[in-house]
């Protein structure tokens, strides 16, 4: 696994955001859950994280513009989407704001930490 990170997971899954903050924190993780996109927007601007994994799916605006929201502040930082509805539609449009990998949900906490390492790694 790479070395500690700031890792925010936008969701407005909270059963799945506090699950994955937990397992990602035992692995020497910092992590911070956001449950829609406004939220995951002033923790980006207020944290700057070195990671950020978003479903695109939130309530209050498309998880798209947190990934140009992430995009316009640092051009360099991973970005991976997690979602339940990965359409080719949508993976192209996540790629296109920026994003560096798409996941079907639900990812095995197993594969999110491979996914995860390899993105620090870059």
């Amino acid at each position: 696994m790479a070395a500690q990170a700031n890792i925010l997971i936008v969701d407005d899954e909270r059963d799945l955001v506090d699950a994955y903050v937990r397992l990602l924190e035992r692995s020497g993780h910092r992590c911070v859950g956001a449950f829609d996109a406004g939220e995951a927007i002033r923790i980006i601007d207020a944290e700057s994280p070195d990671l950020v994994i978003t479903d695109l799916s939130l309530p209050d605006i498309s998880g798209i513009e947190v990934i140009r929201h992430v995009r316009a502040k640092s051009p360099i930082t991973p970005i991976i989407v997690m979602s339940g509805h990965n359409t080719p539609e949508l993976n192209k449009a996540a790629q296109a704001a920026g994003a560096n990998l798409s996941l079907l949900k639900p990812v095995s906490i197993v594969e999110l930490r491979r996914v995860i390492g390899e993105a620090l790694a870059r």
